[in-house]
């Protein structure tokens, strides 16, 4: 399994505790972080912001939590606007 998969079923679990949304894996597609920000791959947290009824950045902090907790392979992370950019445990 590649590490996109285990970030898109980590975010997928994620939104379905924290928001009771559920989302596909397959339509959580993680991107390369770009240069100028810490991180690996980055996600969008746009999609699951109504159904939250908060701001994209606490939606983003709360998803970012969740995965530090439950996701072994997510090391860290840090939320810019709506886009949570992820740092992947180097043993991964």
């Amino acid at each position: 399994m590649s590490i996109d998969d285990i970030v898109a079923q980590g975010v997928a679990r994620a939104v379905k505790e924290l928001y009771g949304v559920d989302a596909a894996p397959e339509s959580i597609v993680p991107q390369t972080t770009r240069k100028e920000f810490e991180g690996n791959l980055t996600v969008m947290v746009f999609p699951w912001v109504k159904a939250a009824r908060k701001a994209p950045e606490a939606v983003g902090q709360e998803i970012g939590r969740w995965l530090v907790d439950n996701e072994p392979a997510v090391d860290r992370f840090n939320v810019v606007k709506g886009f949570l950019n992820i740092v992947i445990e180097p043993s991964f």
